[in-house]
């Protein structure tokens, strides 16, 4: 799923590594096994208004129902979303996967009876990603549950314009991932906004970007041991 759930701007996942002693390692220590899940994603932008239910245990060209918009209406950029959701989808959801990107120096700056919230400067993970030439210009903020162990909230800000590109200047980027418990107990990538503000090639542009993964059904032949 690594790349099949985040706004069309990015089409990125940002999986984040556990830390010793820290209400950090034990969010990512926590039990990572569970049931596999059907589930339905929502895209909101200036162009889509999406619903679509996702059903990973199928094969390949079968695993996206889209509920609205019609086919008739399908946009390019919307058909070839539908196209890579499909290709990439394996139900890996889940916000525990968020640790490849947290270095080991992330710093405690706020702590309540039931959470701890961290700072870092996010770094590449494991596996290419889309961010990966994006990550040394952003802060990231974790927020992690103490007493049932888990990743709550990860947000993603540039503190300044930085050029991805030679024809490219971001003024301003903000990316949030919001959590939600499963039925498992395992937290679940729930919602993702993005919003990015900059030129390339001499003209201004500004993308935002709402999604939700809701209404998760556990898939009753996937059995525990699975996404």
């Amino acid at each position: 799923m690594r790349h099949a759930y985040l706004p069309l701007a990015l089409a990125a996942l940002l999986p984040l590594s556990a830390h010793a002693g820290t209400p950090l390692e034990d969010a990512l220590a926590a039990p990572a096994d569970g049931p596999l899940y059907m589930f339905d994603v929502t895209v909101q932008n200036s162009d889509t208004e999406a619903m679509i239910r996702v059903d990973p245990s199928q094969p390949e060209g079968e695993r996206l129902n889209v509920i609205t918009p019609p086919e008739k209406d399908w946009t390019d950029d919307f058909r070839k979303l539908v196209k890579k959701m499909d290709a990439d989808t394996d139900g890996d959801i889940w916000c525990q996967n968020f640790g490849e990107n947290i270095p080991a120096d992330a710093a405690l700056v706020a702590e309540s009876p039931t959470t701890a919230t961290y700072t870092f400067k996010p770094h590449k993970g494991a596996k290419p990603d889309d961010l990966d030439d994006v990550y040394k210009y952003l802060t990231g903020t974790v927020v992690v549950a103490k007493d049932k162990p888990a990743i709550l909230s990860v947000e993603m800000v540039a503190d300044k314009p930085f050029r991805p590109l030679p024809i490219a200047r971001i003024k301003s980027f903000k990316l949030n991932f919001d959590c939600a418990r499963a039925p498992d107990g395992r937290t679940h990538i729930s919602r993702v906004d993005v919003a990015i503000n900059g030129s390339a090639m001499m003209k201004d542009f500004s993308e935002a970007e709402h999604q939700t993964i809701s209404n998760l059904k556990p898939l009753p032949e996937s059995g525990m041991g699975t996404k």
